[in-house]
């Protein structure tokens, strides 16, 4: 009751009214599947009552107004009523299930999106702190788990025991002694079952969460370093990950698969041994055997229809039980994503605004930083200058926080004192219009698997690409050249993290994507540190045509590529000083 409590607590006030209303249908779908039954006892009753008609007159002049006047056209009438009851009811018990499939993959939908859009929102120090194979199950199989396997079984969980709620009044009505000693085998069984089950299925479902976000990293780590893995030879290590953490992921599934199956050979045959007892009780009573053919036709129909209800009740049980670790997971999460924007279902990214103004200086002020739960400092005490259309280099040994200051600048820390301006505007209350300024390039340029000009202009739909933007960003990268020459132009494929290009063709089109957007500061970070010295050249001479026109903030390891620019910063144990030229 108390995990039914936190799935429906995730939902807003409208979710939670129409969760009331399938369980209204969910019970006039029991009652109908009680009626289904209870409507064959009468059939059965006249079939070993051949003179039914004879001794109730008043119901042979109705039939007879109807064109039935045989004891044989009265059973075909009625079993063609049967027919279109069975009819009637599936056709509901259909549009019933539609309706919870509906509107468990409608909020499937949603709440991954939601769980995607919570991430793509976090801090970037989130990310540093967090595996992406957890977050890529999260987003992946979230949805699924809380909607398709706990919120659907929840519900029918709940259209099963009403079914059988409804199906043993029915036998009250009928039979008091054999309700009760159905209804005690039943839930006595069903009671041991999911007793017994408990525990294997909870830690099933722990070990099959666990390994599902291992086998996913065995897989991303393999894969997504191909050229590493294999001029390492490391296939078979990354195979044996993978085949390891896969292993143990299958055995959890399988081990809760044989437990689901289990339950059905077991009430099977506890309920033909039920039936055949209570037969035999019967006659040991005194009841003729012609007697309790109807009640014990009725009881096998009763029978068939709550064997499956009763494995079904422990299967269902089993199954929420197994994805409640992967539930509890996501709860806080979805927990936070509600108290953030609920009651209406419109989680957005901040928008954004226009770029802010910069007419004069950026000013670093007493900056300092050091990462959460760790006390060495990063930065301390960093202040210096940087007039518009300069072009600085950030120099100094790894780990001087180089990368950290550029990092706070690019908006993705926030410093643990001191600040930054822009032209006496602080850039944390100005986030998002401040980095509309920024164009970036890191010395690995993430390319996806798609065109170069899906690639310059990344993040836009196709048809909202700026062709003549990318046309002239190529030009000023240099590499319309290149580009031309390709059969399909602009829309050469580059290959999964750009694997059809070399290393400067992948770095040029960073700088087309950092030009394309139109920036008035370019940051580069170590952005010709992994090229050969005659294409790092190339490209620095691209980028000095920029001075001037652009505030460009370069870090580099070779003082090479800074020789033209108009000062220097050194790094060094956190703290900074210019160096002239």
């Amino acid at each position: 009751m108390k995990q039914m409590l936190k799935i429906f607590s995730i939902f807003t006030p409208k979710e939670l009214r129409y969760c009331a209303f399938l369980v209204i249908i969910m019970i006039f779908g029991a009652v109908l599947e009680a009626v289904g039954i209870g409507a064959i006892l009468p059939l059965i009753s006249l079939m070993g009552q051949p003179d039914f008609l004879l001794r109730h007159q008043d119901i042979a002049g109705y039939a007879g107004k109807l064109g039935i006047h045989t004891h044989t056209e009265l059973i075909v009438g009625m079993a063609f009523l049967l027919v279109v009851l069975y009819g009637l009811k599936n056709i509901y018990l259909g549009w019933q299930l539609h309706l919870q499939m509906q509107f468990a993959f409608s909020n499937q939908i949603q709440f991954s999106k939601e769980i995607m859009a919570n991430y793509l929102a976090k801090p970037y120090l989130f990310h540093l702190n967090h595996n992406t194979a957890t977050l890529l199950r999260n987003v992946g199989g979230g949805g699924s788990a809380i909607f398709s396997n706990v919120l659907i079984p929840v519900l029918q969980l709940l259209t099963e025991l009403v079914t059988i709620i409804v199906i043993w009044l029915m036998l009250v009505f009928m039979d008091p002694f054999t309700a009760i000693v159905v209804a005690g085998i039943m839930g006595g069984v069903i009671y041991a079952l999911i007793r017994t089950f408990r525990r294997s299925v909870d830690e099933a479902g722990h070990v099959q969460n666990d390994y599902n976000a291992r086998y996913i990293q065995a897989m991303n780590q393999g894969l997504g370093a191909i050229k590493e893995t294999k001029v390492m030879r490391k296939e078979a290590f990354f195979l044996r990950e993978f085949e390891w953490n896969y292993r143990k992921f299958g055995m959890a599934n399988q081990r809760f698969l044989f437990l689901n199956q289990l339950p059905r050979m077991i009430i099977e045959t506890l309920v033909v041994w039920a039936l055949l007892l209570l037969i035999i009780g019967k006659i040991a009573i005194g009841n003729s055997p012609m007697d309790i053919v109807p009640l014990l036709g009725v009881l096998a129909l009763a029978a068939f229809r709550l064997m499956p209800s009763a494995n079904r009740i422990v299967n269902l049980s089993n199954g929420i039980k197994f994805q409640l670790p992967l539930f509890e997971e996501l709860y806080r999460e979805l927990l936070a994503i509600k108290s953030r924007k609920y009651h209406h279902r419109t989680l957005k990214l901040v928008e954004n605004p226009p770029p802010l103004p910069f007419s004069h200086e950026i000013r670093v002020e007493h900056l300092g930083f050091y990462y959460p739960g760790r006390e060495e400092e990063i930065l301390s005490d960093v202040s210096f200058s940087i007039p518009k259309g300069s072009f600085i280099g950030i120099v100094g040994p790894s780990g001087a926080g180089k990368t950290t200051f550029v990092d706070i600048l690019l908006g993705l820390f926030n410093p643990t004192w001191g600040k930054i301006t822009v032209d006496n505007v602080e850039i944390r209350r100005e986030l998002r219009a401040w980095q509309a300024n920024i164009a970036y390039v890191p010395q690995s340029v993430y390319l996806i698997d798609a065109s170069v000009r899906e690639n310059v202009a990344l993040g836009e739909s196709p048809e909202a690409i700026d062709d003549a933007r990318v046309e002239k960003a190529l030009a000023m990268a240099e590499l319309d050249t290149f580009v031309n020459t390709q059969p399909k132009g602009v829309y050469t494929m580059v290959g999964e993290r750009g694997v059809r290009l070399s290393g400067g063709q992948r770095q040029r089109i960073g700088i087309a994507r950092a030009l394309y957007q139109n920036p008035t500061v370019l940051i580069l970070d170590e952005a010709t540190s992994a090229l050969d010295t005659d294409t790092e050249k190339s490209i620095t001479d691209t980028i000095l045509k920029f001075k001037g026109r652009l505030t460009i903030i370069a870090i580099a390891h070779r003082l090479s590529t800074l020789e033209d620019c108009d000062f220097k910063v050194q790094f060094e144990n956190g703290k900074a000083r210019i160096l002239q030229q």
